[in-house]
């Protein structure tokens, strides 16, 4: 029989070992593995198990002594043939290790544990102490045994003697490929046979309880059950179970069981109006394109309140009619409740959601069930576009322009590339959705790389929201202290005695966002970063579960501080507190309208598995009177009772030092516009600013995307910003000042070189170093260099060959990234 060896990628390498290994696939191995397997082999000189992916298989080998696969390893993913080269694609696109991108594709759990077994060998054990001599007995007595079980018997310290014996030779140290995450199973129970449960229960010598005869004739009418609910309905208990299992009267059988993570107990709203006019020649457009066969991208730009989700809806019902699947995104963990919601009505099991609160299990399970078919339509944000749908037919980006579609960690990949690399393997429709497109993506559709699809009007009988702007200036409650001006607070009580509801948006957490001494001018900051600390007066941080009440927090690193009663520099008692955020406005709401009902929703509240689902079920079914927080309340939700929508302080969202600023205000407070006036009542939107004559609120209020886009657009090309270039930026991060700052100079001069010694006719702007935003961030120092460029084969390359040599020449102890077409610069 000939030799057959594998190449692999190992999925934890480093940049630096990133290349394919050759291993010989033993005979017995053969049947079980194939291009795209995940494996166990044994890597470099301690032989520690690693897992791996096969990208290939050849029957010749250039090196005489080769390891051996170890394991293929049985779990529900392997990489096809797409997702494989989707990995080159990340490889190549975002600078990262192809293990890297394979472990970003594969579903949580995937990498195996190598655990480490002791068996005895023959040995003269007579030359050992008395605990050595035992612990060899003892595994001659056990065989092959876990070093854990051993650790629990015997305690730590046989680790040390366990070595010592492996030195001599008494015994063989090991290690196996173990599963992270298992199927669950459940145990069921049912009749042998029908013949014996007849006469069984027929016979009272035989069943002599009633509960034996109960259970027996619930399993006589064809019923499996298991012991909990035999328990719960008819207060049976496992001893009457083995009793009939003794008897061979039943059986017990396991069955896979998947983990449930859609409440499928609550109200499902099924969405199934019909389509306006307008909708229906959009959905004609859309539905052309997916006839076609072929790679195509569209746009669908529709006002707030246009009905988008009525169109995407008929997009994924068409795939399903063809015999395919399809993708929907959504930009943040709470818009996935009211998306299952819509969805679940129409497609019911066949609806699966991926998001990042689920366990590993669960993503597991919805693997799985995927793969077998049963699911069609996956719901999800940014890490679903990589499940291993099956026959993929359509991708849809809901609100494309969110920043949360870019992964800010290693490989920082957008899932709008990658869902453009799928559709065009697939041959299928990437549908991006918006009532504010990005730049970039509205200048494709204006380009006619993208089919522009619009919506212009409202669904049915609703209208946008009158708009109006506050100016807070001179505002007698502001000037006291309030962060609700006179005007908002007059129309939360109109809107509140009209019986309809209200969102309100705040863009920071916490009580106050800094303090500082009233006397030498010392503001708390964090020791690890360069924040301020924010205060918060109450114990529902989620994200940081130690903080109680009263404490300074780091919302970058966690870092808590107990709240100071004199100032920790000059020692006065004097502490200004300054600034407000959803805890402060909490406070306030309670004060001036203790008779509505109010809840929050920002990172504090919604930390837990089903936090989000509750709050946003609970308003929609008229709970509370008032909705406020972070972002969270701002995007993408449908209340048709909400009658008005507040901005607190529009302005914290304008001045930002960055070329995207004005796109994202422009998009924030039109999504937040959008919120109001849903149904057939009219609704109000008020903007608090003291800055009431900014251009970007007055596009705002009138939702006039086209007028903000031809202004943005200008302004774009004037300056030379994407979509007219893309921008890489290289970040160094180390822990002294010295090292972020002689790596980011000492990188600066090798692209200078590489450009012009190697590609001189590739135009390229560098700016930089220069300091990161936020400066010292997790007890590290960060520089950057910005690089202007076009996005071409020669210019990725270029930018390959400089990340490669930057890594080289400068110390391992500076963290090195390169990240394409950041969100924020």
């Amino acid at each position: 029989m000939e030799k057959v060896f594998a190449f692999v990628r190992i999925l934890n390498a480093a940049l630096d070992f990133d290349r394919e290994y050759t291993y010989f696939v033993h005979p017995s191995l053969r049947d079980k593995i194939k291009r795209g397997s995940v494996c166990a082999v044994p890597y470099g000189n301690s032989n520690m198990l690693r897992t791996a992916v096969v990208t290939s298989f050849s029957d010749k080998c250039d090196y005489p002594q080769i390891k051996p696969i170890t394991e293929v390893l049985n779990y529900p993913v392997t990489l096809n043939d797409e997702l494989l080269d989707l990995c080159s694609f990340m490889t190549e696109r975002y600078f990262c290790a192809f293990g890297i991108a394979a472990r970003t594709i594969l579903p949580p759990g995937q990498e195996m544990q190598a655990g480490v077994f002791y068996e005895v060998l023959p040995f003269d054990t007579s030359t050992l102490n008395e605990k050595g001599e035992f612990i060899c007995k003892y595994l001659e007595n056990k065989g092959t045994t876990d070093e854990r079980d051993l650790i629990d018997e015997f305690g730590e310290e046989v680790k040390i003697l366990l070595s010592s014996l492996e030195k001599l030779g008494a015994v063989k140290k090991t290690s196996r490929a173990k599963e992270r995450i298992n199927e669950k199973r459940e145990i069921l129970y049912r009749l042998s046979s029908a013949d014996e449960a007849e006469s069984a229960a027929e016979n009272p010598e035989i069943l002599k309880s009633e509960k034996q005869r109960t259970l027996v004739r619930f399993l006589k009418d064809g019923g499996v059950i298991s012991v909990s609910e035999a328990r719960d309905i008819y207060g049976i208990g496992q001893a009457v179970f083995t009793s009939l299992v003794k008897g061979k009267i039943i059986e017990k059988i396991e069955i896979r069981k998947y983990r449930n993570y859609i409440d499928t107990t609550e109200d499902i709203e099924y969405y199934d109006s019909p389509l306006s006019p307008a909708q229906k020649e959009a959905f004609s457009k859309i539905s052309g394109l997916m006839d076609s066969g072929e790679a195509k991208a569209a746009l669908l730009y529709g006002i707030t309140g246009s009905g988008k989700t009525r169109v995407i809806i008929e997009a994924c019902r068409k795939a399903l009619s063809r015999g395919k699947s399809a993708i929907v995104l959504v930009p943040e963990i709470g818009l996935t409740a009211q998306a299952v919601s819509l969805f679940r009505g129409i497609f019911g099991d066949t609806l699966a959601v991926i998001h990042s609160l689920l366990s590993v299990g669960e993503k597991l399970d919805t693997t799985r069930k995927i793969l077998e078919g049963k699911v069609k339509v996956i719901i999800g944000t940014r890490s679903a576009i990589f499940v291993p749908a099956q026959n993929l037919g359509l991708i849809v980006i809901d609100e494309e322009q969110e920043h949360t579609y870019k992964s800010e960690n290693t490989p920082k990949y957008h899932a709008r590339d990658i869902a453009r690399f799928r559709c065009a393997y697939n041959k299928c429709l990437m549908l991006l959705a918006s009532a504010t497109p990005s730049v970039e993506s509205f200048h494709k559709a204006q380009s006619g790389i993208y089919s522009l699809i619009r919506l212009d009007e409202r669904y049915g009988s609703a209208t946008l929201p009158e708009c109006s702007l506050i100016d807070i200036r001179g505002d007698k409650r502001i000037e006291n202290g309030k962060i609700i001006s006179t005007p908002l607070k007059e129309a939360i009580e109109k809107t509140i005695s009209n019986n309809q509801q209200i969102i309100l948006f705040i863009n920071r957490r916490g009580y106050n966002t800094h303090l500082s001494c009233l006397k030498c001018g010392y503001i708390y900051t964090c020791p690890n970063c360069s924040v301020s600390l924010t205060y918060h007066a109450y114990g529902d941080s989620g994200s940081f579960p130690s903080v109680k009440r009263n404490k300074l927090v780091c919302h970058y690193c966690g870092f808590i501080l107990n709240k100071p009663e004199k100032c920790d520099n000059c020692q006065s008692g004097h502490i200004g507190y300054y600034g407000f955020g959803t805890q402060k406005l909490q406070e306030e709401l309670e004060s001036d309208f203790p008779g509505a009902d109010c809840v929050r929703m920002d990172a504090d509240t919604t930390n837990e598995k089903h936090s989000h689902e509750e709050i946003i079920s609970s308003f929609r079914e008229g709970k509370y009177n008032i909705l406020f927080g972070t972002q969270m309340v701002a995007k993408g939700l449908d209340f048709p009772k909400v009658g008005l929508v507040g901005v607190v302080l529009a302005d914290a969202s304008l001045y930002l030092n960055d070329f995207r600023a004005g796109e994202r205000a422009f998009s924030l407070f039109t999504q937040i516009a959008g919120r109001s006036g849903r149904s057939d009542k009219k609704g109000y939107a008020c903007f608090q600013t003291a800055s009431p004559d900014n251009e970007i609120l007055k596009l705002a209020l009138t939702q006039d995307y086209d007028k903000f886009f031809q202004s943005e657009i200008a302004l774009r090309k004037a300056v030379l910003f994407p979509p007219y270039c893309d921008i890489a930026v290289f970040s160094f991060a180390a822990e002294t000042e010295f090292d972020a700052n002689s790596a980011s100079e000492g990188a600066s001069g090798l692209i200078g070189k590489i450009h012009t010694e190697k590609y001189p006719g590739i135009p390229m702007i560098k700016l930089g170093p220069y300091r990161e935003g936020i400066y010292r961030l997790r007890n590290k120092y960060r520089q950057r260099i910005i690089i202007k460029y076009k996005d071409k084969a020669l210019s990725r390359k270029f930018l390959s060959e400089c990340f490669e040599t930057i890594l080289k020449k400068i110390p391992k102890t500076v963290k090195t990234e390169v990240d394409i077409n950041p969100p924020i610069i």
